[in-house]
């Protein structure tokens, strides 16, 4: 096992040195910048997360130029990236970054909103050049087709050495994504042109996809309510059920949740504002 995780390893970052995408942020090891851009792709595909990451690094360089804006302005850049909490959080890390500064929450990331075990580890890695991978969906599905296991979890504690060894953990983590966007695809893998296909056990676990559909879905009208509120500032129910056309039981279900993690307050009269605090 030991030979074979080396041997992917050394395939891997061969393939990427020749076929790497190329990023503002790749080249930095500016920890700020490594926060915005995983934040920001968080759900979203990287070049989709690129073209805000240039509009936000440029308004906020620093934790400090976003923890002194206003919520409003964030979540109005926001607009159109989706799973609006993602900004909430990010501009509440900001605020912790700013008074405490990164030197003294490292490496205890995690205590930062918005930041869970992969996030962190990147954070450890491009940042800081710690010899951690960023366990994402693209290098768990590589690992579980390659090796033919349906969990990496017990794998990677043995093997993730393995993996780490004599190389740039920055080269290995990308290694994995860019592979796994492009040729270990979640779908239609491009196995024809695989360059490690020779050596993988092909194993594709038959799981259903639960994802839910987006046209009319909560996610859908959440989106749907930010963008009224980021238009108008704040917007009396009725008017609401108007301008964005969705029957009384879906939007109370959104408002609800939106309520509920924080982003809008409903005032009296019904009126709905975004949450500033």
């Amino acid at each position: 096992m030991e030979a074979k995780a080396e041997k992917l390893k050394i395939d891997l970052i061969n393939w990427y040195q020749k076929n790497k995408r190329d990023f503002p942020w790749r080249n930095t090891s500016n920890p700020w910048k490594i926060l915005l851009i995983e934040i920001l792709s968080q759900q979203t595909q990287l070049e989709r997360a690129n073209k805000y990451y240039k509009n936000f690094i440029k308004e906020f360089p620093s934790p400090k130029a976003m923890s002194n804006s206003s919520f409003e302005k964030i979540l109005k850049m926001w607009t159109g990236l989706g799973y609006n909490n993602r900004a909430k959080r990010l501009h509440q890390a900001s605020k912790i970054i700013e008074k405490n500064g990164f030197k003294k929450i490292y490496p205890n990331f995690e205590v930062l909103p918005g930041v869970g075990p992969y996030t962190k580890n990147a954070l450890l890695s491009f940042a800081y050049g710690e010899k951690v991978l960023a366990v994402d969906t693209n290098l768990e599905r590589i690992i579980k087709r390659y090796f033919g296991i349906d969990s990496t979890t017990d794998f990677l504690k043995v093997n993730s050495k393995y993996l780490l060894k004599q190389v740039d953990s920055r080269d290995v983590n990308q290694a994995f994504m860019d592979f796994g966007s492009s040729i270990c695809r979640n779908s239609n893998p491009k196995c024809s042109i695989c360059p490690i296909e020779k050596n993988c056990q092909k194993y594709f676990s038959k799981l259903k996809n639960h994802n839910e559909k987006f046209k009319g879905s909560n996610r859908e009208v959440r989106g749907k309510i930010i963008k009224a509120l980021v238009k108008n500032n704040h917007i009396k129910y009725q008017k609401l059920l108007e301008e964005i056309e969705y029957d009384k039981t879906k939007v109370k279900k959104a408002l609800i949740g939106l309520e509920k993690d924080k982003l809008i307050n409903i005032k009296k009269k019904n009126i709905i504002e975004i949450n500033s605090n």
